[in-house]
């Protein structure tokens, strides 16, 4: 008789020590996901302590995703030259530093640079917690661990909305918002003390060169295309703002060659000029960008409005977002389970679910105003996260299997850093949106319209006429699921 429980001949399992390590690199995954959204119940209370501007309430929660979004292809390969272990270190006790230099931040400009360096380091030590569950994980256990990695970052996501509030409100020592930064310590020291003694000392025979220059064009260019949303209005003023448009086009261009050079020279591009070619790879960019962009945009108007006009403490406006974290997570298990029967279509459901708990929202606040009942706001979050469960857990795997092998951990990342953008664009745009029209139902609708752009990019998810086949491996499925987490 066949031992069906039993791991496949020739798959190892794992030693207690690799399980020690898996919960050393999930202790600062954590800390990224957890400081992603904890300062949403915070921005109030800032507001009110260091006088700060709707804009440099944008900027406190940009900042930290622009940067992050923008050093996370460069931490990889940083991993790849100087060792996973070594970057993990460097990253998690740079995050605890700015962490710390957060909580004691005495002027709204001080607290955006901090939150900046937070950004980038975790842009740091996150790719290379990806990169040790590949190497100490193999078969159904890096699936399980990947699994684990997921589940880990949902829990982050109901933590920073609830926990943060809590402590608010607690006021632990009259330290107000500070102590949602304070948290990070603990989580960060246990990390690095845990990393010192349990991570293989990596270092790999070929060591690829790092692209500085693609580097440097790639990080200008998406600061010109985000600094028009984030400095767009408000008492700053008007920047020359289709001038900044045309140096992001002409740095688009420039980035594009340089790569294209670097390929032809046989270097290693920072992101393969190839990928976009893929229809699928096209697809999969604009989804995470309008779709990742609209959700945490939502976050942030809600956060502004909810204990602005709306009054409500910032436990109570953590805890409204419970149900959309909940519901996230159970259409995160759903997804699997239905996907082998609808295939992409899986998104389709996703969206059209979250556009409807959007619309749901948006008649809501368009009937009762500034009256808004706390059923009609827990009822269209609980759709919108499961919307948001079904659409955004599966769309990186569904992406990468139309993406040749061979570019399957360049488009992982680049996949990866298209949602960290569209997490920094949505709060700058639709913030811009509530400072310009002072209109909760204004920023609602451009809401709207980015969940409605999503559902325009799903028909080129559908395999091509010319048969752009699939190609599907383990290198391909491996960055896939730590990404669907």
């Amino acid at each position: 008789m066949v031992d069906r429980t039993a791991p496949p001949q020739g798959e190892p399992r794992p030693a207690l020590r690799q399980w020690l390590q898996l919960i050393v690199v999930l202790a600062g995954t954590f800390l990224v996901e957890l400081d992603l959204f904890i300062v949403n119940v915070a921005l109030q209370p800032i507001r009110a302590d260091l006088g700060a501007t709707v804009t440099e309430m944008e900027l406190v929660v940009s900042g930290y995703t622009l940067a992050f979004g923008l050093v996370l292809v460069t931490g990889g390969r940083l991993g790849d030259l100087f060792s996973y272990r070594r970057l993990f270190v460097i990253g998690v006790t740079a995050f605890s530093a700015a962490s710390l230099a957060c909580a004691l931040a005495w002027a709204p400009g001080a607290l955006i640079t901090f939150r900046v360096l937070q950004g980038v380091a975790a842009g740091l030590m996150l790719p290379q917690t990806l990169s040790i569950i590949q190497i100490e994980f193999s078969g159904r256990y890096r699936a399980m661990a990947f699994g684990v990695f997921g589940a880990v970052t949902g829990i982050a996501t109901i933590i920073g909305q609830t926990v943060g509030g809590l402590l608010i409100t607690l006021d632990i020592a009259d330290l107000s918002w500070r102590t949602v930064f304070l948290i990070n310590l603990p989580f960060g020291l246990a990390a690095v003390l845990g990393s010192l003694m349990l991570l293989p000392k990596d270092r790999k025979e070929e060591r690829p060169s790092l692209d500085l220059v693609g580097v440097l064009l790639l990080t200008v260019t998406l600061l010109f295309v985000i600094a028009p949303l984030i400095f767009g209005g408000g008492e700053h003023g008007r920047p020359p703002l289709l001038a900044l448009m045309v140096l992001a086009v002409f740095g688009g261009w420039a980035f594009t060659y340089w790569e294209n050079r670097t390929k032809r020279r046989n270097g290693l591009p920072l992101a393969d000029p190839e990928l976009l070619r893929h229809r699928k790879f096209r697809a999969g960019a604009g989804l995470s960008l309008t779709f990742v962009a609209g959700n945490t945009g939502l976050f942030f108007l809600v956060s502004l409005y909810f204990q602005g006009s709306l009054g409500f403490s910032p436990l109570k406006a953590g805890l409204v977002f419970t149900p959309l974290a909940l519901f996230f997570g159970i259409a995160s298990l759903v997804a699997p389970r239905i996907q082998p029967k609808v295939g992409h279509h899986v998104l389709t459901i996703g969206y059209v679910i979250n556009v409807l708990g959007t619309v749901a929202l948006l008649a809501a606040a368009l009937h009762y105003g500034e009256d808004l009942p706390v059923a009609a706001i827990i009822a269209s979050f609980a759709a919108i996260g499961f919307g948001e469960g079904l659409g955004l857990t599966p769309l990186i795997n569904i992406v990468l299997t139309g993406v040749p092998k061979r570019d399957a951990g360049s488009a992982s990342g680049v996949l990866e850093t298209g949602i960290q953008i569209g997490s920094a664009l949505g709060p700058a745009l639709l913030g811009t949106v509530y400072a310009a029209a002072h209109s909760f139902v204004w920023g609602l609708g451009i809401n709207l319209a980015l969940a409605v752009l999503a559902l325009a990019f799903l028909p080129m998810l559908s395999p091509s006429r010319g048969g752009e086949a699939p190609e599907r491996s383990e290198e391909a499925r491996t960055p896939t699921a730590a990404s669907a987490g």
